[in-house]
């Protein structure tokens, strides 16, 4: 099956069935709640006549690091949200839209890792890559923080024990009708409850050479975990633009996003912060599984690097989002990783695709230290081998990511 996260803003909802039944299955908008933002300097009395105005109930919480509110609303959000840009005094006003997971649905299973070591040469050349990083000896540390913005983890995991340093999630995930807080709860609620996010935390960094199922590509960095999406795989533009500013605040240098939905002001101010400046960290999002030229968001953003999925074969997925936003392409097939609970599954889509080149973006800032995201963006948009024709295309961007060429 196809995994990819969707958000409503519910944001990206893992699908064990197809991409098409969760989104018919899932609002596409939280069904009482807006996001505002009011012009500096507004008062307190023009905002309560505007909240009177538009059909303002409450304020259920903030946007960190935008200066947007989540207000609960009486009647259709997307009505009310019109009637407030219509208003002086408001910015912008719109939708808490969802967002879905995405993607289709391991060291003794190293050999079935194509995505990291294939014979076709359909893969990252992972050893090869490792050697050339200085990781030959498997060390168990040393590389930076990479955050992960999915349905949590499960760090008790053989594969993941020991690699959650930062773990936070949403209070509340606001949907179907439930008010929700999208603030960060930090050091708990970050357990998985989908697979989704222990299956993208174990492409990442699931530990090397200890005898046991898989190994990430990144083995030696740690994860900050945000949970942003719920046992669905969906959750809430609010709730995963909070999401990438705790992890940005964390000190992620890397943030990984296997989940999409359609455009918010509120998610890109979040990207842009994020990704801003000398420690702003480099975001990796899905490129989406409609397998057409839609524009899935985060991906689709300027400042977010979006992954479209190949096979074995080094052929683009049939489900792979196919447009001039698309950036990079990596493994999405079929791709073996830690299953929640115990044990190991494999799954397909550009959510599988994503946490690969997360892997190598924070290999790219281990080894290159002194890079800020936009350095290492250059240095993962020029590692790799260019497929299909001469150049970057909607099909693989630039090309199927390589470590030997991300690490020379």
């Amino acid at each position: 099956m196809h995994r990819t996260i969707k958000v409503a803003v519910v944001a990206g909802a893992l699908v064990a069935t197809s991409a098409a039944t969760a989104q018919s299955a899932t609002p596409t908008y939280a069904s009482n709640q807006v996001i505002v933002k009011y012009a500096p300097g507004t008062s307190t009395a023009v905002k309560d006549t505007i909240g009177r105005t538009a059909g303002l109930l409450a304020r259920l919480g903030t946007i960190s690091g935008t200066g947007a509110s989540i207000m609960r609303v009486t009647g259709d959000p997307q009505a009310v949200a019109a009637r407030l840009n219509r208003l002086p005094g408001v910015l912008y006003a719109e939708p808490d839209l969802i967002l879905h997971a995405t993607a289709t649905p391991n060291d003794p299973r190293f050999g079935e890792l194509y995505g990291i070591n294939n014979a076709n040469d359909a893969d990252l050349d992972g050893p090869e890559g490792w050697d050339l990083g200085g990781l030959g000896a498997f060390p168990a540390s040393g590389g930076p923080l990479v955050g992960i913005v999915d349905t949590g983890i499960d760090a008790a995991h053989e594969d993941l024990a020991g690699k959650t340093a930062v773990c936070g999630g949403v209070t509340s995930f606001g949907l179907l009708g439930l008010f929700g807080n999208p603030a960060i709860t930090d050091g708990s609620k970050c357990t998985d409850d989908n697979d989704h996010g222990s299956h993208v935390a174990g492409t990442i960094a699931a530990v090397a050479n200890n005898g046991k199922g898989v190994a990430g590509v990144a083995f030696n960095s740690p994860l900050a975990i945000c949970k942003a999406l719920d046992s669905g795989g969906s959750g809430t533009t609010s709730g995963v633009a909070n999401c990438i500013t705790y992890l940005k605040n964390k000190g992620a240098r890397v943030i990984s996003m296997s989940l999409g939905g359609g455009s918010s002001t509120t998610l890109q101010q979040a990207v842009q912060n994020a990704y801003a400046g000398g420690n702003g960290a480099l975001l990796v999002a899905a490129a989406g599984n409609d397998g057409n030229g839609t524009l899935n968001y985060p991906a689709a953003y300027p400042d977010v690097v979006s992954v479209a999925a190949t096979d074995s074969n080094d052929q683009r997925a049939s489900f792979s989002n196919m447009n001039s936003d698309v950036e990079v392409a990596a493994a999405g097939v079929n791709v073996l990783s830690v299953k929640r609970g115990g044990g190991y599954v494999a799954f397909s889509g550009t959510s599988m695709a994503t946490p690969h080149a997360a892997g190598v973006a924070a290999l790219i800032q281990g080894k290159f230290p002194a890079l800020n995201a936009a350095g290492v963006r250059a240095r993962l948009d020029a590692g790799v081998d260019d497929l299909g024709v001469p150049g970057r295309d909607t099909s693989f961007g630039f090309g199927r990511l390589t470590l030997t060429k991300a690490l020379g």
